[in-house]
């Protein structure tokens, strides 16, 4: 099922609620929820952006800098941030990902 998120978004705001987006079974080339409107989009860096199945990782991408210094105080203070090797690994796979999402597309 897709949801019209523009919509969800809309009623969302109106009640001063905010928006996240789990993006994890789409592409960020594909789906890019911000653009939608929404605060908070989830991806899996696992899935498409590393795209070769060898890291753990996700992403949170926030509309914003208030809600991205939030982010960041629990990220530094959780210590969940990735080791060097694993961002290299999720460098690696965002340079290829445009091009194998595009190569997955049933048209």
């Amino acid at each position: 099922m897709v949801s019209n998120i523009r919509e969800i978004v809309k009623m969302a705001h109106a009640h001063d609620a905010l928006v996240l987006v789990d993006n994890s079974i789409m592409s960020p080339v594909v789906s890019q929820p911000l653009e939608l409107g929404a605060d908070i989009v989830m991806h899996s860096a696992t899935k498409f952006i590393a795209g070769h199945s060898d890291v753990m990782a996700g992403v949170l991408a926030v509309r914003g800098e208030r809600l991205a210094k939030e982010l960041y105080f629990l990220q530094n203070a959780e210590g969940s941030g990735l080791a060097p090797f694993d961002c290299w690994l999720c460098l690696r796979g965002i340079k290829t990902m445009a091009l194998r999402i595009e190569k997955q597309q049933v048209y």
